[in-house]
């Protein structure tokens, strides 16, 4: 299998550099300059998470990790810390909080290839047992692995694009969506030239989710969310 690795990191130069020499050594990776859009993509997948500590927006590197830690889907993912930020307590604070390297930029290209080899190699020998990933709410569970949803002990059937749309919205529950970010997360190679593509399909989701269907909230002008309070 084919190490996944994302890069968050709004450095355009740094972003370039290190994508075109992992790719070089077969790794299969994704880029993304802010947390925000690292957190709508399923972070479980990835083998590594090289994060920059200053990133635009308002999540840093250090609360994408934090996230990341507190939940159970992701807490088993690697994060190493690629940064411009240099001082000891900065080093000490992203290693306390669970990073498994942290690098300060300028760096040496083979060092941290090395680097990204010694994080890979230690979770393969400490990998978890494979379990089945599941996001649960009250009765609700939605596995990932199987692609199936379960409410009250009955299995429904959905399609891939409402499946997929219900993942992204139940794995940050309580967050809003807009539509352009739901459809990029659930076409992502298409352009959104009818944004009601994505109202339409939440539509038929909530009719299917039953009395789950009023947690999907839509707030004018923000997007849609899956909301534990309603």
């Amino acid at each position: 299998m084919t190490p996944s690795i994302l890069i968050v990191d709004n450095d355009s130069g740094i972003t370039s550099l290190l994508m075109e020499n992992l790719q070089s050594e077969g790794y299969d990776v994704t880029a993304v300059g802010q947390a925000e859009d690292a957190l709508t993509l399923p972070l479980d997948t990835f083998q590594l998470v090289i994060s920059e500590v200053v990133l635009p927006g308002e999540i840093d590197g250090l609360e994408l990790l934090e996230r990341m830690k507190e939940d159970r889907m992701t807490q088993h993912v690697p994060l190493m810390f690629c940064t411009v930020r240099d001082g000891e307590r900065d080093i000490i604070a992203g290693l306390n909080a669970g990073a498994d390297d942290y690098i300060i930029k300028p760096f040496s290209l083979r060092e941290f290839m090395a680097r990204i080899r010694s994080v890979l190699r230690r979770h393969r020998n400490f990998a978890p047992a494979a379990t089945q990933r599941t996001i649960e709410y009250r009765t609700l569970i939605l596995n990932i692995d199987s692609r199936t949803l379960i409410i009250d002990g009955e299995t429904l059937a959905l399609s891939p694009t409402e499946f997929s749309i219900l993942t992204l919205l139940m794995r940050s529950r309580n967050k809003l969506f807009p539509r352009e970010d739901i459809f990029s997360s659930t076409w992502p190679n298409e352009e959104m030239t009818n944004p009601r593509l994505v109202d339409v399909n939440i539509s038929r989701l909530r009719k299917k989710l039953g009395s789950y269907g009023q947690h999907i909230v839509n707030r004018s002008g923000l997007g849609y969310g899956f909301m534990d309070s309603i």
